[in-house]
């Protein structure tokens, strides 16, 4: 199902601009995150072809995370300051930064299937408790897709002792490790290894496949790779976010 999305664009950074939101290491000796949501920094040049590359996704990260997620970009040949604080020596480099916690860095012009994923396993969980709420009850609102399969449906198959259908975790370890879905049949495949494990989920292509993320973006990625492959799949709407014990 396409999501409508707001028109928001990443918002340029000074080395002024940054240490008012972002971090001020002028007076800071520790980390000290200054904004109120999680952040993504992309640090380039307009010279570079990987970042003109990396520039429409990362706009459309921009306004599929808004509100949950700020986007910044930091033109490193205007602001060499940063670049030198920050020890930037390749472009694209991508800084993500948690509410709490360290940021981390990450070097080139990822797919968007991994960003997505560094999002959502190390920023959105830093958000509030009643802003991951509220996540999950927006995506409510809306209708269920052909794909998917509601929280409540798949309740009903588990309580029905129904076994002709297998549960994939497409998160990882160790998020599968701190809360899962219990099901007879499960099988767990990181997102980023779907494709090179596809033989895996050949002994179930007669049957259905329910996959499931945190909150249903990378579950909705890993059912459009396994339906061009021939697989009946549904994507579980909302994920673990929405699933009650």
């Amino acid at each position: 199902m396409e999501q409508q999305v707001t028109a928001v664009k990443p918002e340029p950074l000074t080395a002024e601009t940054f240490r008012e939101k972002v971090f001020d290491y002028l007076s800071e000796r520790e980390w000290k995150y200054k904004g109120s949501l999680p952040c993504v920094i992309d640090f380039w040049a307009e010279w570079c072809g990987p970042c003109r590359m990396l520039a429409p996704i990362f706009e459309e990260l921009a306004a599929e995370y808004a509100g949950k997620v700020l986007f910044y970009k930091v033109d490193t040949d205007a602001e060499q300051e940063l670049a030198m604080v920050f020890g930037i020596r390749s472009i694209p480099s991508l800084l993500f930064v948690p509410l709490n916690g360290k940021p981390q860095m990450a070097v080139g012009a990822l797919p968007k299937p991994t960003l997505k994923e560094i999002i959502e396993k190390e920023l959105l969980p830093t958000l509030p408790v009643a802003e991951q709420a509220e996540e999950t009850d927006q995506a409510d609102e809306q209708p269920l897709a052909e794909d998917e399969i509601s929280p409540a449906e798949l309740k009903a198959m588990l309580a029905s002792g129904d076994r002709s259908f297998l549960l994939l975790d497409v998160r990882f370890p160790d998020e599968h490790a701190q809360r899962r879905i219990e099901a007879e049949e499960q099988l767990l495949i990181p997102l980023p290894e779907l494709e090179d494990r596809i033989a895996e989920l050949e002994p179930y292509r007669n049957r259905l496949i329910i996959a499931y993320c945190r909150s249903g973006g990378r579950s909705q990625h890993a059912t459009d790779i396994l339906r061009s492959h021939g697989f009946n799949v549904r994507n579980l709407r909302g994920g673990i976010l929405a699933w009650t014990d």
